[in-house]
């Protein structure tokens, strides 16, 4: 295999070399920006897959003649985890409403079913901590995505520690890439969750 040289290969192609201005070396070799990329386009992705898993569990319960009764309001009122209420009330929408009236729950009386497999009734429980979870990770990667990462930091105006009265520089450690690495993680750990549930069924 041929090795030649960078620029040797720039001239062959007749491209300018990228003359890189001062911290866009850093900036390219970071991975901090690059972990914040893939996790924003994985929680979008997450967030639709999720929906319309929402969607899909009520397809399942009149599908499978399902009893409605694990989604009935007074269930989750008692227990009060916005992402459980919100699954909860999709899925009643979509079985059941005023408008749109279900015949299933005539269904399920016929066999007399008390409770459903975990796959189906505890869905509010599984998809609304998942909801909850993506709602905390688009908080982070929202913020982060609004930050410095760059290291030193300049600032203006008077130094706190009386160097300078035009500016001053700090180093730190904003370029560490935990928080966005993080919510990498929990993103994996909570669409496993939607991915098992949904298999189960």
């Amino acid at each position: 295999q041929k090795f030649e040289k960078a620029g040797d290969v720039l001239k062959q192609h007749n491209v300018q070399p990228l003359e890189l201005g001062p911290k866009e070396g850093l900036s390219l070799i970071n991975g901090t920006q690059l972990i914040t990329a893939i996790s924003s386009e994985a929680l979008v992705r997450s967030e639709r897959a999720v929906r319309q898993a929402d969607i899909i569990t009520a397809m399942s319960v009149e599908v499978l003649k399902g009893t409605p009764k694990a989604f009935d309001k007074h269930i989750h009122f008692i227990k009060p985890h916005s992402g459980q209420n919100r699954t909860a009330s999709v899925i009643r929408s979509l079985i059941h409403s005023e408008k749109y009236q279900s015949g299933i729950s005539e269904k399920f009386e016929v066999h007399k079913k008390v409770q459903d497999a975990y796959s189906l009734r505890c869905v509010p429980q599984v998809h609304g901590v998942v909801h909850d979870t993506l709602g905390f990770i688009r908080h982070i990667l929202t913020e982060e995505l609004n930050s410095s990462t760059d290291n030193p930091s300049v600032f203006q105006g008077e130094s706190p520690y009386g160097d300078s009265k035009k500016g001053f520089v700090l180093s730190g450690g904003n370029f560490h890439g935990e928080y966005p690495a993080k919510m990498a993680d929990m993103l994996a750990i909570a669409i496993h969750e939607v991915g098992s549930i949904s298999e189960q069924r």
